[in-house]
């Protein structure tokens, strides 16, 4: 009898190899048959759970061993093993947790996982990650994608089908990459980290597919033992599991109803561009007639276009016309209107965004317009609305309101009447349209592009239409039929309806008035349903048209929306954690005038659960100025001070019993790095760098609040010990950063001399500025800890920057101001030095006197740059800088915080400083207004201006 030899490693890993070659390459065979060619994951292996461990065994005594050169022959293996650690991902560190569960695993392997797994995509058809996160992440990317749905994201995932699962239509079901883009567009108010994951539209459309398919409905998009095992996963949570199965149900009623081109309904879904994105336009009636538009809430395009969000969370948005700008993150908010001061030019963009790129402000000039003019017709609502008909018909019986051009001769009608309308450019008239109407008439309307309906009537019927405007226009939520009837005096024999290209003909119903029919399976986005009643030899008798508009149900917005009790509202929309904290981003929270609500403050740990938890009592409404002292005060707060630099995420509530309630959760965000520290018994701090990126290229810098400009290297992976000041310490691995000032110790704080940091200025040169504007940004953006002494060392730091630049660029006389201001009791001591520093000559003499008369009265940030601006103007004008926007913003900018020009555009910074160091006068004179306002300004108006 024979011994038999245990296999050795490099035997079982051909043997899984060729095992997995085999499988994989029938499953790609397979999946190119698709009508939509799905991808392979290599989380879809389908070994058993014996032949699992067998392979997770292997593995790991290859990599113990050393990882040879003949180990890597056989590579299927390990694609599989980082799927599985790809599925097992919680969202922390991927390689740390990767590490401990591979002994002898070196950080030089990982340039080898991305190889596999790009050989696995090109021989087996296998996903290729894509998004924000792909591109952040070169490697981990991929055996994340490849691990289909990670544990951590499950439960959300379920929540989003169930929430869309009104939606869902069986067009959409046989298309994963238009699912998986609806369902990223419905995504904007979940976490970070699910935004991330939904950036893979094709991936998350995919997997969605393959979920709604059910247990007795084999997917193409995913095996159904992998399958099987994320429901599995997904299950064992009660709430989980039922989002999904209702989400399922209603996938099933979906795919059971498929609408064919027959009377009653029609299988056409049009590919329109979608129109959810068009303002609404409508007139309300005060002394004249005003004009307004109500914007859209254009977070739907931050799907599959993260810039575009980004852009519309920090820029202001300009309207055509409009009376004033958007505030920044105003169009992620729905509700929001504005009033037209003159009429929107057609020929000009509707919207468009400050200082965003080409790109963003094209697309929302394609995604966000009104109807073409040259009129535009209302039909009144009641005594003082109208809104518009966007079919441009006219009815028997009704009364409108035409808005046209100055230049315009309207319509030669008996039954017009010119009336006021308080918008410059046009001029607007009533149509009390008579019962009958002539052909002369009509013919009058129809040259200026106004359609009279006299014999046929098309309307919504059954389920209630979201919006109606009595004419042309019709709303319904996408997974609701589209019920219309069409009325006529006729006796028409059929009825032909053209919509999206496609042509139906509908049988009239013998002695009714009206036919009644449905349009199922529209696409969301706008629609044109024709209409043409035909007599005996499909003679034409009448026509008539109705815009269907389609659109996404929308849940409950987070701070809820207009017209509710109370409504929460945050700029820059959705913020951070630590932007909410660190008095970046401001709250406004709408209410009854006088009312009292409860605020409660909640911080949670990195698994959700409460670690902290305040109260407090306010009264309604609450603007940026109640909150900015409202969050001082919490911050204070001991309880929430200890949580706080544990906490990963925050959950703001404001509720008022019978009125209502908004909410607002803030997280610390997915960040590639990220400082930790931990304070010793002694109160000593030591600070230590979460790395979640990819490679090697991490470098880590700390910087001394004496020396604040000067970079101090420290060892990548080691504890940096802080100072009793603490210090700001930053790292870089490739387009990731993280920056941190150290919290301090304060007992030995106050044994220390007043801290008076050394900035030095012996450069003269652009690029010396720039170093120091560069600086200011280090330290103004970095988060803070909740430590009161860390904020008054940041403003420290940041008013030292602030005056090299002035030594810098001010001139002989002006480096004179900067050293007394350092050193000054009191600066509003020094306004009379500062005014005869800004120049020598008659016109900046004249300048700096108009400057020091107005300074009491520039203590807003607004007054300031107002003011400054019309003071200012003649000496731009004289540089050559009359033309260019925004130069006195500039000025105030980098004369008070320079640390905010990073925001600019690149170019455009370095342009105006070179201007500006060649005429000194226009800085001293910002200078001067900037230290004047602030010497004349309390605390909080310094905090809010330049």
């Amino acid at each position: 009898m024979s011994e038999v030899a245990s296999s050795t490693a490099d035997e079982l890993l051909e043997y899984l190899h060729a095992r997995l070659d085999t499988h994989f390459s029938g499953m790609r065979d397979e999946r190119a048959l698709l009508e939509v060619a799905a991808p392979v994951f290599a989380l879809e292996h389908e070994l058993s759970a014996e032949d699992l461990d067998l392979l997770i065994a292997t593995v790991r005594t290859v990599v113990a061993e050393g990882l040879g050169s003949r180990h890597r022959r056989w590579w299927l293996p390990f694609v599989v093993y980082a799927a599985e650690a790809g599925y097992d991902y919680v969202g922390d560190e991927y390689w740390r947790s990767f590490e401990q569960r591979t002994p002898g695993w070196r950080s030089e392997h990982r340039a080898l996982i991305k190889s596999w797994f790009t050989k696995f995509a090109a021989a087996y058809g296998g996903a290729v990650p894509t998004g924000a996160f792909a591109a952040a992440f070169t490697i981990i990317a991929w055996p994340i994608t490849h691990g289909v749905l990670p544990t951590y994201l499950q439960r959300q995932l379920a929540q989003l089908l169930y929430e869309f699962s009104a939606a869902l239509t069986s067009d959409l079901l046989d298309n994963p990459p238009a699912l998986g883009l609806r369902l990223a567009q419905r995504a904007a108010s979940y976490t970070e980290r699910f935004r991330i994951f939904c950036e893979n539209t094709t991936l998350v459309g995919q997997v969605a597919a393959a979920l709604l398919s059910g247990h007795d409905s084999p997917s193409p998009y995913l095996l159904n033992s992998t399958l099987e095992r994320i429901v599995t996963d997904l299950s064992k949570e009660q709430q989980a599991h039922h989002w999904l199965r209702t989400a399922q149900r209603s996938a099933h009623r979906a795919r059971g109803f498929r609408p064919t081109a027959t009377q009653g309904q029609t299988a056409s879904a049009p590919h329109t561009q979608p129109r959810a994105t068009d303002p609404r336009l409508y007139l309300r009636l005060g002394d004249q007639w005003n004009a307004h538009a109500e914007l859209p809430d254009l977070t739907p395009l931050g799907a599959g276009l993260p810039d575009v969000f980004r852009q519309l969370r920090v820029s202001r948005g300009f309207v055509n016309g409009a009376d004033r700008h958007v505030p920044p993150s105003g169009l992620l908010y729905p509700g929001q209107s504005v009033q037209f001061a003159t009429w929107p030019r057609t020929d000009q963009a509707f919207l468009r965004l400050d200082r965003a790129q080409a790109e963003t402000n094209r697309i929302l000039a394609d995604q966000c317009v009104i109807t073409p003019g040259p009129w535009w017709l209302f039909r009144r609502q009641g005594a003082g609305l109208a809104t518009e008909v966007k079919g441009k018909l006219v009815r028997p019986g009704h009364r409108y309101l035409l808005v046209g051009a100055n230049s315009l001769t309207p319509p030669t009608v008996p039954w017009i009447t010119e009336v006021g309308i308080n918008v410059e450019g046009v001029r607007g008239y009533e149509l009390t349209v008579p019962e009958q109407v002539s052909e002369k008439d009509a013919a009058a309307l129809t040259a200026g592009g106004i359609a009279v309906l006299t014999h046929v009537a098309i309307r919504p019927v059954g389920i209630v239409a979201s919006a109606w405007d009595g004419e042309g226009e019709a709303e319904w939520v996408a997974g609701e039929p589209a019920i219309l009837g069409i009325r006529s005096e006729l006796a028409p024999q059929r009825c032909r309806l053209t919509i999206g290209g496609d042509v139906y003909f509908l049988d009239w119903p013998a002695g009714q008035a009206e036919l009644l029919f449905s349009l199922q399976g529209l696409s969301v986005g706008t629609h044109v349903a024709s209409v043409s009643l035909l007599g005996d030899d499909d003679r034409p008798m009448t026509v008539g048209s109705l815009v269907v508009t389609i659109r996404d149900p929308q849940i409950r917005p987070e701070g809820a929306s207009v017209g509710e009790g109370i409504r929460l509202l945050a700029t820059p929309a959705r913020p951070t954690l630590s932007e909410l904290w660190d008095e970046r981003a401001q709250l406004v929270i709408d209410g009854p005038a006088g009312a009292e609500a409860d605020i409660e403050v909640s911080l949670r740990g990195e698994h959700g659960q409460s670690i902290a938890d305040l109260r407090r009592s306010i009264e309604l409404p609450l603007d940026e100025e109640a909150w900015t002292t409202l969050a001082k005060a919490i911050r204070k707060d001991h309880r929430f001070s200890d949580a706080y630099d544990d906490a990963e995420s925050c959950v703001i509530t404001v509720a008022r019993a019978g009125v209502g309630f908004a909410t607002l959760t803030c997280e610390r965000g997915f960040q590639p790095l990220r400082w930790r520290f931990a304070r010793s018994h002694d109160g000593h701090v030591h600070a230590r760098l979460v790395d979640r990126t990819d490679g090697d290229a991490t470098t880590v810098e700390f910087y001394d609040v004496q020396s604040p400009t000067a970079a101090v290297p420290r060892p990548v992976g080691a504890d940096i010990s802080a100072p009793p000041r603490g210090g700001l310490v930053v790292a870089w691995a490739g387009d990731a950063s993280a920056s941190l000032i150290l919290p301090t110790e304060p007992n030995a704080l106050l044994q220390q001399p007043a801290l008076r940091p050394a900035v030095p200025t012996a450069g003269r040169t652009l690029a010396d500025v720039r170093q120091l504007v560069d600086a200011h940004a280090r330290w103004l953006n970095a988060e803070l800890p909740a430590d009161a002494f860390v904020v008054y060392q940041q403003q420290v730091i940041g008013d030292a920057i602030a005056r090299a630049i002035g030594t810098i660029i001010g001139g002989s006389r002006w480096v004179a101001i900067e050293r007394k201001v350092a050193h000054a009791q009191d600066v509003a001591d020094l306004l009379a030095d500062m005014q005869q520093a800004v120049g020598i000559s008659t016109s900046h003499k004249d300048l700096a006197t108009a400057i020091a008369y107005s300074l009491y009265k520039w203590l807003s940030a607004g007054s300031l740059l107002r003011g400054f601006d019309t003071v200012i103007a003649p000496h731009l004008a004289s540089s050559g800088l009359g033309d260019h926007p925004a130069v006195s913003r500039f000025l105030l900018m980098l004369a008070g915080r320079p640390g905010h020009l990073l925001q600019w555009p690149k170019d455009e910074v370095t342009f105006l400083l070179e201007q500006v160091m060649q005429t000194p006068v226009l800085y001293r004179a910002a200078r001067f207004a900037v230290l004047g306002t602030r010497a004349l300004n309390d605390a909080d108006g310094v905090e809010r201006s330049f």
